[in-house]
């Protein structure tokens, strides 16, 4: 019974990181996007603002992050586990380039705002922190061996 347990934890460990994997690749791509859309803007504009390029360039560097983390978890890489932190602490810490501005109002207000996205990294957080060889059992089941 504990093996199959253990077996079923397994399995869904393997679903939530598969999962958050293809979330990763979604998110790059809204991400680059955003990014592309932006610059176009920028390039018809007369006027630029400076939190408007710390926006782009925040949101190129996430995109970046989220896509090398799905192409590790992808790959099963060894590095897998940390880059999928660090797209999880993304998630968390979004808004973060607001304090480049000394806007802390501001940077409560949006964090704040954003909590479903912060209880997702963190969540992501715990699941990637979990050591993990693979979902299907290394042992038979015991009843499976008296049987044979």
């Amino acid at each position: 019974m504990r093996q199959i347990i253990k077996g079923f934890a397994l399995l869904a460990l393997a679903i939530c990181r598969q999962v958050y994997c293809w979330t990763f690749l979604i998110g790059s791509y809204f991400g680059f996007r955003y990014v592309y859309r932006s610059i176009r803007g920028l390039m018809q504009s007369p006027l630029v603002d400076t939190g408007h390029i710390v926006s782009i360039t925040s949101n190129a560097i996430y995109s970046v992050v989220w896509v090398i983390a799905w192409w590790m978890i992808l790959r099963k890489k060894p590095a897998a586990k940390r880059w999928a932190i660090a797209a999880n602490l993304i998630l968390i810490f979004t808004y973060l380039p607001v304090l480049m501005f000394g806007n802390w109002r501001g940077f409560l207000k949006l964090e704040l705002d954003w909590w479903q996205f912060i209880l997702i990294g963190i969540f992501g957080i715990i699941i990637f922190s979990v050591p993990y060889h693979g979902w299907r059992l290394r042992e038979p089941l015991k009843g499976a061996q008296a049987e044979h």
